[in-house]
């Protein structure tokens, strides 16, 4: 009986001691996971030291080896942390993690970037046809790849992949664009190539040459836009303004005019919607009547009183002192430099009390002094009545612009009070 406890005794100590032994394993199997899963982790800081270490200790994980890799490649493109071999060893490390995890695209990209660090150019350019191949619809993989045929001056084949990014990331042409510009040394044709044509796209290229000063290239893409497409998207109006801002004003006027009516003469009229009667795009009012806002008044375009047709401008004003107009209400007007011009409208006004009443205005873009000015509009309640002034344009000057101007004589004066209306703007060559 005795000798059969023990033995009982003895087996179950055998198993106790198992079971911790079990579970020390288990513990210490835990742990080194856990180290494991913390060093892989990319977003946890870790010294390259502590990574080499477990590195060594788990040469089997892909992870680990692929974060090693990683830390490497990041060294040797800071020259301040390069040191001798450290390219070939980011190249070992990927690979090792390569082998390990074959499937994986983002270690076939690493692996491609630890090979650039290394000179082997031919050789990230196979690791990234293979990451391709893992992942055909990656646009970041595709742009890398790109890139690379860039740099080893496979142009053609680089052309391919970028038309191929942009067709799938539109949000990436206008880097796309700079990139072959440079890369091309400004070839026109390497950027259509990489451009879809679609409008939007296209209007994206028009607007990137026409900043590259290539302008008759950027007003011919425009031009051959849909001109409802043109008026639709939101960036038609950008690429006027920066045909305008070199300076190219008259050819920004006719492709705007164009666009808004389908027809770049109409008329020759010099003043636009000079009755307010077709409503103002404000994504292309470039040559449009522009109307800002100001405490001193509402200023609007109103229905229900017109000198013509059912339209006017309609400034209220509320009745603060030192009440003044600047440039809320302008439109730019292409002129000939050393032309003489008159410029009339119709006003009307209702219980207008002021004791500076606005004016019309001709003046410089970005200036504040008029070139000429109209005389004051007569106070109290008046019909329509014409206002005109004539002006000639400086030497050099083929761009200006009108407004209605008013400008307290002195520092506080009292406050306007009433309404005034605007309708039938002409201007005339003398």
């Amino acid at each position: 009986m005795i000798r059969l406890d023990l033995r009982r005794n003895a087996v179950r100590i055998a198993m106790l001691a198992m079971a911790i032994l079990v579970s020390g394993l288990f513990i210490l199997l835990s742990f080194a996971h856990f180290v494991m899963a913390v060093v892989a982790d990319a977003r946890t800081p870790v010294s390259q030291e502590v990574i080499v270490a477990t590195a060594n200790y788990f040469p089997n994980s892909a992870r680990v080896q692929a974060r090693l890799a990683a830390r490497l490649v990041e060294s040797g493109v800071d020259e301040s942390q390069s040191h001798e071999h450290t390219a070939e060893r980011a190249v070992y490390h990927a690979s090792r993690a390569v082998t390990l995890s074959p499937w994986s695209y983002e270690l076939r990209v690493l692996l491609a970037a630890a090979r650039e660090l290394n000179g082997d150019l031919a050789g990230a350019e196979t690791d990234l046809r293979e990451a391709l191949k893992l992942a055909p619809l990656n646009t970041n993989v595709r742009w890398r790849l790109a890139n690379l045929l860039v740099r080893l001056d496979k142009q053609d084949q680089a052309l391919n992949e970028l038309r191929a990014v942009t067709d799938a990331d539109p949000a990436r042409l206008p880097a796309t664009l700079n990139l072959v510009w440079q890369a091309s040394g400004e070839n026109l044709e390497a950027v259509k190539q990489v451009t879809a044509s679609r409008p939007e796209a296209q209007l994206v290229l028009a607007q990137f040459l026409a900043q590259q000063a290539q302008v008759k290239a950027a007003a011919d893409i425009f031009s051959q836009i849909d001109r409802h497409e043109r008026f639709r998207l939101p960036g038609g109006g950008r690429l006027i303004d920066a045909l305008i801002n070199v300076g190219q004003i008259e050819l920004a006027d006719q492709l705007w005019r164009e666009t808004v009516s389908g027809d770049h003469l109409v008329g020759r009229q010099l003043i636009w919607n000079e009755s307010f009667e077709t409503p103002i795009n404000k994504g292309l009012a470039q040559f449009d009547w522009q109307i800002g806002q100001t405490r001193y008044a509402r200023i609007g375009v109103v229905s229900g009183t017109a000198h013509t047709g059912q339209h006017s401008l309609r400034i209220k004003y509320a009745g603060i002192e030192t009440t003044k107009l600047e440039t809320e209400v302008r439109q730019l007007i292409v002129v000939r430099p050393g032309a003489r011009y008159r410029l009339q409208c119709y006003t009307r006004t209702e219980a207008l009390v002021t004791p500076d009443a606005p004016q019309l205005a001709v003046m410089k873009p970005g200036t504040s002094t008029p070139i000429a000015v109209s005389s004051v509009i007569t106070t109290g309640s008046n019909d329509w009545q014409p206002l005109l002034v004539d002006f000639v344009v400086p030497d050099g000057i083929n761009l200006l612009m009108i407004t209605i101007k008013q400008t307290p004589e002195f520092s506080y004066v009292d406050p306007t009070q009433g309404t005034v209306w605007f309708d039938d703007f002409t201007l005339e060559e003398q």
